[in-house]
């Protein structure tokens, strides 16, 4: 069986390679040979215009520029509606265009925006706004891994220009059924994301769902096909940030996590 792939484009000034996706976020990044890619996660998280302040210190502090800012992790304290999601990514993307790293739409070109990112809303303990729990970054490594990677997440509905409620995957249904083939569809988007970058499940060393709904016999049946969840699987009680969405995943590769306090330095 022929596993489809998505173009994949290198970001030079950031030591990485990315897939195309959305304005708001790119659906992957690995690094580019000769880097490798670290990640920072907040002891809790951090308002969001705080956590960019923080990574600028943190970024300037080990020599690194802005534009090696390649991946963040957000949580949200509701789920979005269609406009609402639309209007926090417009004023998400203003920091990373000051940043060099987002390009807004010229002259009939789609916008170019290099940096991935998993946005969830806790079931437990929500954000009182959208903060930031984690982010990641490409440093040089002389003896870089091929497969430093970091896929964004990806939830339950089908790309295009309609509202989610017409794009999501067996739409209300949260039936065993309905959530099979809710995570059936975003394996397939994962397994696609990790072909282009010419990878595969067993380069996973974390794969991690988001739902309120239990991961029961039926939905591991999806993703405990062979390879695909040798790592394990961690799962985070939270809703995807948009109304309607049901399940969400994303998929990483030989990343180095330091834990730090945001609230601190």
């Amino acid at each position: 069986m022929t596993t489809t792939s998505y173009p994949c484009l290198a970001f030079e000034p950031g030591g990485y390679r990315y897939l195309p996706s959305v304005f708001q976020y790119s659906a992957g990044v690995v690094a580019m040979p000769g880097y490798r890619i670290e990640q920072v996660q907040f002891v809790r998280p951090v308002v969001l215009d705080d956590a960019f302040d923080f990574i600028e210190r943190h970024l300037k502090r080990i020599g690194r520029p802005s534009t090696a800012f390649a991946h963040c992790e957000l949580r949200s304290p509701r789920q979005f509606d269609d406009q609402g999601f639309i209007d926090f990514n417009r004023r998400y993307v203003r920091k990373l265009e000051a940043w060099g790293l987002y390009t807004p739409e010229r002259d009939g070109q789609a916008p170019i925006n290099p940096v991935a990112r998993t946005n969830v809303v806790p079931a437990h303990h929500p954000p009182s706004e959208i903060s930031m729990a984690a982010f990641s970054y490409t440093v040089l490594d002389r003896d870089s891994p091929p497969d430093s990677f970091m896929l964004a997440g990806g939830g339950d509905a089908r790309k295009g220009p309609e509202p989610y409620r017409d794009r999501i995957v067996a739409y209300g249904d949260v039936s065993p059924s309905g959530l099979q083939t809710k995570v059936a569809f975003v394996v397939a988007e994962m397994t696609r994301r990790l072909a282009s970058f010419g990878l595969g499940w067993q380069h996973a060393s974390a794969v991690r769902a988001y739902s309120v709904h239990a991961i029961s016999e039926a939905v591991i049946s999806e993703l405990a096909a062979p390879g695909h969840i040798a790592c394990g699987l961690t799962w985070h009680v939270a809703h995807p940030p948009v109304q309607g969405l049901t399940y969400e995943m994303d998929v990483r590769g030989r990343v180095n996590v330091a834990v730090l306090d945001g609230a601190r330095a």
